[in-house]
């Protein structure tokens, strides 16, 4: 099983480094010979608090609504490009920066020895880095993991002959105190109560001494070994654990932050009074009941370095990189921490790419696309904490900016729910206007819904996000002269359309605009239907209006139209393929003009973009069962990234991590989805096997998939004259409730399974018929 990267030498470099994570404390291993160090993240470790948004975002809502009735206003006379001057003035300032939080370094072993059998190597199975080598020809290895079950992190060094080992913690955020002694050592820091994007590079940070103002923390490290102590470390050490913790003043999403912390040491010390052992066999527990629910082979693992494979184009990299997307959502995003950002738990830079934030036009969105099919159900929990904040903190935003009731976000929010448009009154409409951003984050509470989670989830909390974000968008609709409604001012998130021969952003109902609402108004039509809730006066003007919002429309050219009146493209073969949401992360539809339409705007984009669209363009040709454009795609995906920080050439940098470029991690989860997607599909209401297998799998087999709603499903196929047929297909339902019966089909042929038994029901494929054959008392054939 392809579970496995390695590289024979050290990390020459971050995006070389290997990633370790409990969803709240990361590390990324470097493991350069007797000098090793691990740069640390801590998930709370944001600039800013609370106070930012009103101080540098606040919008007199006169201006705002003068702003939207003037670009609407000019819109309509044909001049989109003074709306997109109006727009200017409803813009604030800009949302908070995720950021590193220490280093830890360890010097063991003469300087500048002779090395020789370098190995690095992570484990994603056991979520474990392990660095073995010979130096000066004496054996050493260290291993290294964070623990969930612990919440620490734990590096031991075992070294064949005695060394002088020596420690060191810094940190590139302000320190204000400092301590050690012969068992480890501490460090405490603030964060900057401001962090401007880098694209803003006339501001400066601020470092605000208001524990009001900014986060505070501490990071803590003791050790055990078999040395003698000395100044900053040990002589004589052929064994050695460390075990680190850190700690935040951060409350929650929204909060203010609290005046002090604690529990980084004590967490230490109980880690400690388990023994590393018991940490080992608890850490392992804990990351393998959520990582082997899921495996896909797709043949024997290659004993190849990583980076070889990589750069020669080994297409058996799928499954290594599949495995790791999952064990990157794992290590990245679990309760009671925050969601993955842009660059999940792991960001070394003071002022990273896009404040290293949530990015809520598609970025965060795809974080959480594989999450439920790939049964990391669990990885949602924080990011339903951030919905429930951004509803919160955005029913200002709603009521101020658009005299709307219920909540908006817009394209950038952080850990304190910044929901108002950015930009400084001077950024280009077409990414700083955009309040559909919680619309489509709520898309992602309805899936949790519909594969299976629970009724008092649903009414608790699902239930009031999706009711609000319908609120807004029942404000934010205008009814059109033939009886239909639509959005305007309106933007497709980041693209522009030509009027007059110039980029434009501003139109009428931009496509995505109206896929978004259709798509959250039937969510919420769905919801009230199970919560027996179906007569909420806002339901009901739900219902009323949901026929009168468009279809996507199709032009003359054949391809999607991605603003109402189809304008010509401002930017053709555009990264973002937002008009076709309704594809996919949406429920493709079963309209033959619509999908053709889909393909062909596909192919009107062309395939090559940066990592995440190339994740988006993989989902969407697998949800257009469209196996030989699948093929085409994942060489691309598939391929080593450059060294450049910027233009639009996905691929994945040594340690796998993808690129926009720079580094981001959507495309490794939208990757992920994309796969499950090629496998099992379940949107139209029944579980479709193997809708998009590309022909360069010629076999495999995968287990635990999820579909639709709640059916765990293993497959087995081979493909054979380009057709590809299931050898085994066995299903069982999660959550059995009363008579729980499933439509299964396969290649257009389908069958009925009832699984209210919860047993594993096994279909053996033969030829062009399946049988079910357990229990044996029931049988059933694909017809």
């Amino acid at each position: 099983m392809e579970h496995l990267l390695w590289s024979a030498s050290p990390a020459a470099g971050w995006l070389e480094a290997y990633p370790l994570g409990n969803g709240r404390l990361g590390a990324m291993v470097h493991g350069r010979p007797g000098r090793e160090h691990l740069q640390i993240n801590d998930g709370t470790a944001w600039s800013g608090s609370p106070l930012n948004e009103a101080a540098n975002s606040r919008i007199d809502p006169a201006v705002a609504a003068s702003a939207l009735h003037e670009a609407r206003a000019a819109i309509e006379r044909g001049d989109p490009a003074e709306a997109d001057r109006r727009l200017h003035d409803l813009q604030g300032g800009w949302s908070q920066a995720y950021l590193p939080f220490a280093d830890l370094h360890l010097s063991a072993g003469a300087s500048g020895g002779v090395v020789e059998a370098y190995r690095r190597e992570l484990d994603l199975s056991t979520a474990t880095c392990r660095v073995t080598y010979r130096l000066d020809g004496s054996d050493m290895s260290w291993t290294s993991f964070v623990s969930r079950a612990d919440g620490v992190l734990v590096l031991r060094l075992r070294a064949q002959q005695p060394v002088g080992v020596r420690w060191e913690i810094t940190s590139p955020l302000f320190g204000y105190g400092r301590g050690a002694d012969e068992n480890g050592a501490w460090l405490s820091v603030r964060l900057p109560s401001d962090m401007p994007p880098p694209h803003e590079p006339d501001l400066s940070p601020v470092w605000d001494p208001d524990p009001a103002a900014a986060v505070r923390g501490a990071v803590v490290f003791r050790v055990s070994h078999d040395g003698h102590a000395v100044a900053g470390g040990a002589d004589g050490v052929r064994h050695l654990d460390l075990i680190l913790a850190t700690e935040t003043t951060f409350t929650g999403i929204g909060l203010p932050p609290a005046e002090t912390s604690g529990g980084a040491r004590e967490r230490v010390s109980q880690a400690f009074s388990r023994g590393v052992d018991a940490l080992v066999s608890r850490h392992e527990r804990a990351h393998a009941e959520l990582f082997d629910r899921v495996t896909l082979d797709l043949g024997p693992a290659s004993d190849r370095p990583t980076g070889t494979r990589l750069r020669a184009g080994d297409p058996g990299l799928a499954a290594l990189l599949f495995h790791y997307g999952r064990y990157l959502a794992i290590c990245s995003s679990a309760a009671g921490g925050l969601p993955s950002t842009l660059q999940g738990l792991w960001n070394n830079e003071m002022r990273p790419p896009w404040s290293s934030n949530y990015t809520i036009n598609v970025n965060t969105q795809m974080n959480y696309w594989a999450a439920e099919t790939t049964d990391l159900a669990e990885t949602v929990a924080p990011l339903v904490d951030l919905l429930e904040a951004l509803a919160r903190e955005g029913a200002a935003t709603a009521r101020e900016l658009y005299g709307a009731r219920g909540w908006a976000a817009h394209h950038n929010t952080d850990a304190w729910a910044f929901t108002a448009p950015v930009g400084r009154g001077r950024a280009d409409p077409s990414w700083a206007f955009w309040p559909m951003g919680g619309v489509w984050l709520s898309w992602l509470l309805h899936e949790h819904v519909r594969f299976g989670a629970s009724t008092e989830f649903a009414g608790d909390r699902a239930w009031p996000i999706l009711h609000g974000a319908a609120a807004f968008c029942l404000d934010r609709l205008v009814p059109h002269g033939d009886g239909s409604v639509g959005t305007s001012p309106s933007t497709s998130p980041e693209n522009h359309y030509l009027s007059g021969g110039h980029p434009t952003a501003a139109g009428r109902s931009a496509t995505m605009d109206l896929a978004l609402i259709a798509g959250l108004f039937d969510a919420l039509t769905a919801l009230a239907a199970r919560l027996d809730r179906s007569g909420d006066p806002l339901v009901a003007a739900v219902r009323e209006v949901r026929p009168r919002i468009p279809a996507p429309p199709i032009g003359a050219d054949g391809l999607i139209a991605e603003w109402a009146g189809n304008p010509p493209q401002g930017e053709p073969g555009h990264r973002h393929v937002s008009h076709l949401v309704w594809a996919y992360p949406g429920d493709t539809p079963d309209d033959p003009a619509l999908l053709a339409a889909a393909s062909r705007s596909l192919d009107d984009r062309g395939d090559d973009s940066t990592g995440w669209s190339l994740a988006w363009k993989l989902a969407l040709r697998a949800r257009l069962r469209q196996p030989g454009h699948v093929s085409r795609l994942l060489p691309l995906m598939l391929r080593p990234a450059t060294t450049e920080r910027s233009g639009e050439r996905g691929g994945l940098y040594p340690n796998l991590l993808a690129a926009h470029p720079p580094y981001q991690i959507d495309a490794n989860f939208g990757y992920v989805a994309a796969v499950a997607e090629m496998l099992v599909q379940s949107h139209r209401g029944f579980i479709d096997l193997l809708p998009a297998v590309p022909p360069d799998w010629p076999s495999g087999r995968v287990a635990g998939l999820v579909a639709r709603p709640g059916v765990s499903v293993d497959l087995a196929w081979e493909t054979r004259g380009g057709q590809v047929s299931p050898t085994e297909i066995a299903l069982h339902a999660r959550r059995p409730a009363g008579r729980t019966t499933v439509t299964v089909a396969v290649a257009g042929r389908r069958t009925t399974v009832d699984l209210s038994s919860g047993n594993r029901i096994v279909l053996q494929a033969a030829g062009r018929r399946s049988t079910l054959v357990q229990p044996a008392s029931r049988r059933s054939n694909f017809s």
